[in-house]
C-alpha cells in the first residue's frame, strides 16, 4: 500500500489484530464493531486524506444499534493496514453500501489478481522489504514473533 494512492470511494478491509491497530487509535475509536472491523468482516469506504499517511474510512455496521439505526464507524486508519477489496461490479456479494452479504461473506472480496504482501503477524500489507518466511510474509518488526493462523489464511486467500 506504500506505493499505492488511496482514491476516495475505494472500498477497503482492515486485517491487522487490533492490539497492532489499538496503538494508532484513541480509545474513542473502540467499540463493540471494531472487533469486526479488525477481523475483515465490515468493508470500509475511504473518505479522504487525513494525515500524511492516514486515511478517513467509513465502515457501515450490519447490526442496527439499539436506537433502530445503523450509524456508520468513522476513523482515520494508517495507510499501511488497508488492504484493498475487489470493486463492486466485479463483486456481486458486495451491497451498494459496501457491505458484504451474507452468501458472500465467506468468500475472499479481493479477486484472484497478485496482491502485495500481507504481514501475517500484524496485518501490515504491501510494505516494503517485506521478509518472506515459511507461513507467509513479515514486517521486519514482527520476524521472530509467532504469527496469526487467521492472518495465515487471509494471506492464502489472497494469493489464490
Amino acid at each position: 500500500m506504500s506505493e499505492a494512492l488511496v482514491t476516495p470511494g475505494s472500498a477497503y478491509r482492515i486485517l491487522a489484530c487490533s492490539t497492532f491497530l489499538r496503538r494508532h487509535l484513541t480509545d474513542s475509536y473502540w467499540c463493540s464493531a471494531m472487533d469486526k472491523v479488525c477481523e475483515g468482516k465490515l468493508v470500509g469506504v475511504a473518505v479522504r486524506y487525513t494525515g500524511q499517511r492516514l486515511v478517513f474510512l467509513q465502515f457501515r455496521p450490519k447490526e442496527l444499534s439499539t436506537a433502530g439505526y445503523r450509524y456508520p464507524l468513522s476513523m482515520s486508519i494508517p495507510i499501511e493496514y488497508l488492504v484493498p477489496c475487489q470493486s463492486k461490479e466485479d463483486n456481486p456479494g458486495l451491497t451498494a453500501d459496501g457491505i458484504v452479504s451474507s452468501q458472500a461473506s465467506d468468500e475472499i472480496y479481493t479477486g484472484k489478481q497478485r496482491f502485495a504482501p500481507l504481514c501475517v503477524v500484524c496485518g501490515r500489507y504491501g510494505m516494503p522489504d517485506m521478509v518472506p518466511r515459511r507461513h507467509g510474509y513479515k514486517c521486519k518488526e514482527c520476524v521472530g514473533k509467532k504469527s496469526s493462523r487467521r492472518l495465515r489464511l487471509e494471506m492464502r486467500r489472497l494469493w489464490s
